[in-house]
């Protein structure tokens, strides 16, 4: 057998074998149960109460707006029921790397494939907001 039957050999026995790892772990990722549970939350369905809305107004947001910064925001599952009958509730709050920069955190509701936002709790409030 010369170089390039060896080769061409090779290669079809190499690209089979990168075909079966590909089939195997193709679509496993390095991301935390967390940082894939707060993916989910942020591309299903929003469905945001008045006050919440109210308060979003208050800081300047709509719901593009609260997508983008929530890709800065964590879970805390100390203070989430994620088992809670019949939408598991998620505490969101800033990740460290960026403290301080919002003002606000919220709790989520995973309702199936609906998001559900009851209210956002503003922690310093740069103007008086009247939401009840």
């Amino acid at each position: 057998m010369n170089f390039w039957k060896r080769l061409r050999f090779y290669g079809i026995g190499f690209g089979i074998g990168l075909l079966i790892v590909y089939a195997m772990f193709g679509n496993r990722t390095c991301a935390s149960p967390g940082q894939v549970k707060m993916r989910e939350l942020t591309f299903q369905y929003f469905r945001i109460s008045d006050k919440a809305r109210c308060k979003m107004n208050c800081l300047k947001l709509n719901d593009h707006l609260l997508k983008i910064h929530l890709r800065h925001f964590e879970i805390n599952y100390d203070k989430s029921e994620v088992r809670k009958a019949p939408c598991g509730s998620y505490f969101i709050e800033e990740q460290k790397e960026h403290a301080g920069e919002y003002n606000f955190n919220l709790v989520m509701y995973d309702c199936d494939t609906i998001t559900e936002i009851n209210d956002i709790n503003i922690l310093k409030a740069q103007q008086t907001c009247t939401c009840q």
